[in-house]
């Protein structure tokens, strides 16, 4: 829950905005929703003295109608369309409360995405900013078959790419390859032809919006680039050993700017020590060395990835990709932002969505710090713990 917006000053804080080198003593002034450079007369004033600021996090990739539990086919599957809506409404503001102030949802029924997020957008309830792709396009009995999505040949992909826009959904998401989650598909393979691949990416661009891939094995992915995808998810090159990179494949990743969301989740942090981590973590570090375009994301929702597993999932991203604290941190945020196109958000600045953290201690030096919250500012709404 938020209470309404109101006028801010925090002062005397260390701020991190999302792009500087390190934390910096200073006050922040909201107004309106956005940050500003002065208070207004009427501010009400809280002391920042201890606190670190960051950007509110951004997780790029969610899952809101599952509930993240080994059940999750059976509670869907029984699920009405309005519990499912209720469930979502819990799982967006669990987010919120965990300092994600910006969510991408990348899988559900389409008319229950695109109302949550109105309804969150006009005020009718409390939860983050929601970007929201619906029901993703995939082949009948492909992968997420279930959410309703399912389109087949370049004349089906096209029209099912048009719902999508009639419905005013934020992206397209096809499903390249099959998935883990959805018995009878394969992930080593891909579910649509190069030329389907193509006939969505081209309907969607014309139609001005973008596209991301749910892409596993080496095949999906090879397909969903020569298709022209704007965004790969997972990316993951996923064989029954685990993730086997192509070097090809990375170099067509980086040529061609493709952006990767790797899916990194927090229970991976179990698995450390195994051929399976190393696997994920040298695939990790190899497409951050080669120039690959990242941001951060973690398919929270599926079975054991809570949907506030954001904090915990950047300390395996740190360790996987070798990057600084800082550096990880902005991937979830300016660098994130960024490459989501949200150009208002992502950064502690002038004119940009005042979403923030306060912690009780720096994450640009130790990401832990991330559940060490004080508070959660939503666009200048300060969210109820």
């Amino acid at each position: 829950m938020t209470h309404p917006s109101t006028h801010l000053s925090i002062l005397n804080a260390m701020v991190w905005s999302g792009t500087q080198e390190s934390s910096i003593k200073r006050d922040i002034f909201i107004q309106d929703g956005v940050f500003v450079d002065e208070p207004s007369t009427n501010s009400v004033n809280v002391d920042g003295t201890g606190l670190t600021l960051i950007p509110g996090l951004i997780e790029a990739h969610a899952h809101l109608c599952f509930n993240a539990g080994a059940d999750w086919r059976t509670v869907y599957d029984n699920d009405t369309p309005s519990r499912m809506l209720l469930r979502m409404v819990e799982n967006g503001q669990k987010m919120l409360r965990s300092g994600i102030t910006t969510v991408r949802d990348l899988g559900a029924p389409t008319e229950l995405a695109v109302t949550l997020r109105d309804a969150i957008e006009t005020g009718v309830t409390r939860g983050p900013s929601l970007i929201v792709a619906g029901a993703p396009v995939t082949p009948t009995g492909g992968h997420c078959y279930f959410m309703g999505g399912e389109a087949d040949g370049e004349l089906g992909v096209r029209v099912a790419v048009r719902e999508r826009v009639k419905a005013r959904t934020d992206w397209i998401k096809v499903m390249a390859s099959g998935g883990n989650m959805t018995p009878g598909t394969n992930v080593e393979r891909a579910q649509y032809s190069i030329n389907e691949m193509r006939a969505i990416v081209d309907e969607a661009h014309r139609l001005g919006t973008s596209v991301t891939a749910h892409a596993h094995g080496v095949e999906g992915i090879r397909h969903a680039l020569a298709g022209g995808v704007d965004m790969l998810e997972h990316c993951s090159f996923q064989t029954p050993n685990g993730s086997e990179p192509v070097q090809d494949v990375i170099s067509d990743i980086v040529s061609s700017k493709t952006i990767v969301s790797p899916t990194i989740v927090g229970a991976l942090s179990q698995q450390k020590g195994t051929e399976r981590y190393t696997r994920r973590a040298g695939l990790t570090k190899q497409l951050v060395e080669s120039g690959a375009r990242i941001l951060m994301s973690t398919d929270c929702g599926i079975p054991n990835t809570p949907h506030e597993d954001l904090s915990y999932a950047l300390e395996v991203m740190q360790d996987m990709s070798e990057l600084s604290a800082l550096d990880t941190l902005r991937l979830a945020t300016s660098t994130s932002a960024e490459l989501l196109d949200l150009n208002d958000r992502g950064r502690i600045e002038t004119g940009y969505r005042g979403d923030l953290l306060a912690l009780g201690a720096d994450p640009t030096k130790d990401l832990s710090a991330l559940r060490d919250i004080k508070y959660v500012i939503s666009a200048g709404n300060l969210v109820a713990r």
